[in-house]
């Protein structure tokens, strides 16, 4: 009986220890990610953008079984090609956005409507790295990926407005009957009620106001 209480003590001692090492962890892993995502939302420059990179990758590494930071080596690494589409390295940055994002789709706790919609911005900026191949080469990726991404969650903006954005380049015979301006402003509206919290993307919405202009004219 002694033995007994005396284990029981000891578990009662370790699973608060246990607890609060839990929550110091998500707490110090919470502030990291907030302190590198504001970083990510301020910056103006490939260089800067490389440099946030490099601070979400020691992240993921740390914390492995988060996808969030995974998910913004991705899209940081695909910003970097859009900040400078004629850049020389642009093909070899892009082969790592595909090993991250392929990695990305197999944990299972990731949000798959803004995996997909990270795989159609990824594809899209391939497709800018020559656009005489590959624009027509990964048309369909682009697409389907965006699709996906808006099936899997309708409340989701960034596919919303991206897929809008993408097909107005198109020639009309190939464009979606879809009209850029109500897409628009459905992706507004969205962008209003999300609730932008460190545990989700929220990115796009000051691109999105920017190509909006075009509805007002």
């Amino acid at each position: 009986m002694k033995t007994f209480k005396f284990y029981l003590c000891i578990a009662i001692l370790i699973v608060p220890m246990a607890l609060s090492a839990i929550t110091n962890t998500d707490s110090t892993y919470l502030k990291v990610m907030e302190k590198t995502v504001l970083k990510l939302d301020s910056a103006k420059s490939v260089n800067e953008l490389q440099t946030i990179r490099n601070q979400f990758e020691r992240i993921s590494l740390k914390y492995d079984k988060e996808w969030l930071p995974l998910y913004y080596v991705a899209y940081t690494g695909i910003q970097m090609v859009y900040y400078s589409p004629k850049a020389e390295n642009n093909e070899a940055i892009l082969e790592t956005v595909k090993a991250s994002l392929d990695k990305l789709n197999s944990f299972t706790n990731a949000d798959k409507s803004e995996v997909s919609t990270l795989y159609g911005y990824y594809y899209n900026a391939l497709s800018m790295t020559n656009r005489a191949v590959n624009g027509q080469k990964y048309f369909n990726d682009v697409i389907s990926n965006y699709e996906k991404a808006i099936k899997l969650n309708p409340e989701n903006p960034r596919p919303i407005f991206l897929l809008a954005f993408y097909e107005s380049f198109l020639p009309d015979f190939i464009r979606s009957k879809r009209d850029f301006c109500e897409e628009i402003n459905k992706a507004k509206s969205l962008y209003q009620k999300e609730q932008k919290t460190i545990e989700k993307p929220h990115w796009g919405e000051a691109f999105m106001i920017q190509i909006s202009a075009k509805c007002n004219k």
